[in-house]
């Protein structure tokens, strides 16, 4: 087996346990809060967006620095920090006695995690230009196994031991995606060829030259911008609904015993069917053209927004879900191939770096949105706000991302004969 093969079958395994350990304990944070003695659900989901927002700012922060040292001195390494860092964070919060211990916790721990830009930036720079879409899509099918199982298994360990040893279960699961990455993840060390010096450098050229050798004139790049702005409102829109989903569960069907599992179950069949489709699309998307495919799942998950705010049962939300799932697996995969492409390869870390900032920001700035409507108007229009955002983000794909079909669909390449 090639060596990025290889590197792509042990990263996939690693990502699919981290993805298990992170959405293990997720989903349940909004009744920990509750448990802890937050007194009514409306300020848990003012606790709970703090929570994601926290983490999401102090990541946003981080990243760029992250990406930029993933650059000079190795991804594999910003790959081991982050997990560990997951794995010591997740068991701390484990032992927080308050709503503030925790989210300290948290904000720290986005400081120094991000597993999934880590591993998407390893694979981006590992993998040939040729295979990048089917690459990122069986990565991120990895992503969303790891998802859609994490709840179920999190939601059973919480209705049966108590939503704060999820907590210890989760951190477990990182130490042995930490491990393996150390134990079996290899990085081909590339050599920077040496850049001439200027016999003469003014202040004024000096500054010029930064820009043009820098991350700077990457990420200025139309397209780099516009993806990244993609990917920034598809985190936004997801984040909207990440503080009210599980407590609008609740206002469905009341409290009873088996609640952490039946939420469990609706947060996991999106991931699930995404798992089944990101593959394919990616695949797909390597033949027919990766903005075609990523136009139309965005368009798509706008779509079945829509009837989720209409639903009166966890069961039709799980079938309305999985239907969004589809289509949200063709939309990290082909943005980040269009992103990667867009992309030198010695700056990719950066302009990855820079990316998760943006997503990270978005992160931050949702569950706001997502608690303010839902505080304002219903937990239900919380659906429609995230509907129309990925309204917005289909046009801006649509309207300003500019690929040339030499450079979006890239051949195969033909074996030489001798």
């Amino acid at each position: 087996m090639s060596h990025w093969k290889r590197n792509l079958a042990v990263l996939c395994f690693v990502q699919l346990v981290t993805m298990i350990g992170f959405s293990g304990f997720h989903p349940f944070v909004a009744y920990y809060l509750l448990e802890m003695g937050v007194p009514t659900p409306a300020e848990a989901a003012t606790w709970m967006a703090i929570f994601n927002s926290g983490a999401a700012v102090s990541m946003m922060v981080a990243s760029p620095i992250w990406g930029t040292l993933a650059d000079k001195h190795g991804r594999r390494m910003m790959l081991i920090r982050a997990t560990v860092a997951g794995c010591l964070f997740t068991f701390l919060m484990g032992l927080a006695r308050s709503p503030e211990m925790l989210i300290g916790l948290r904000v720290v721990q986005g400081l120094f995690s991000g597993t999934v830009v880590a591993a998407i930036t390893l694979v981006a720079t590992e993998t040939p230009e040729q295979y990048l879409g089917r690459s990122l899509g069986v990565m991120q099918t990895a992503q969303f196994v790891g998802q859609s199982i994490g709840p179920l298994i999190g939601g059973l360990a919480a209705d049966a031991l108590g939503y704060r040893n999820v907590f210890f279960v989760s951190s477990s699961l990182l130490l042995t995606s930490a491990l393996t990455t150390v134990v079996f993840v290899k990085e081909t060390k590339r050599v920077k060829p040496e850049e001439p010096k200027p016999v003469v450098a003014t202040r004024e050229a000096r500054g010029r030259g930064l820009l043009r050798g820098g991350a700077l004139v990457a990420i200025a790049n139309r397209n780099t911008m516009f993806l990244v702005l993609t990917l920034a409102g598809n985190s936004f829109a997801i984040a909207v609904l990440s503080p009210i989903l599980s407590l609008y569960i609740k206002e469905l069907i009341g409290d009873v015993p088996n609640l952490a599992t039946i939420a469990g179950t609706v947060m996991s069949v999106a991931a699930f069917s995404s798992s089944l489709s990101a593959v394919a699309l990616g695949r797909w998307a390597d033949k027919v053209g990766q903005k075609k495919i990523l136009v139309a799942c965005v368009i798509g998950v706008a779509c079945v927004h829509v009837p989720q705010s209409m639903v009166t049962h966890p069961n039709q939300l799980i079938v309305l879900r999985s239907l969004q799932g589809l289509f949200m697996g063709g939309i990290m995969p082909t943005a980040n191939a269009l992103l990667a492409r867009a992309t030198d390869i010695s700056r990719r870390g950066a302009v990855f770096g820079f990316s998760n900032s943006a997503q990270a920001g978005g992160r931050a700035l949702g569950p706001a949105m997502g608690a303010a409507v839902a505080n304002t108007l219903g937990m239900s229009s919380a659906f429609l706000v995230t509907g129309g955002i990925f309204g917005v983000m289909s046009l801006l794909v649509g309207l300003f991302v500019r690929v040339d079909a030499e450079q979006e669909i890239v051949e195969e390449p033909v074996p030489a004969t001798t």
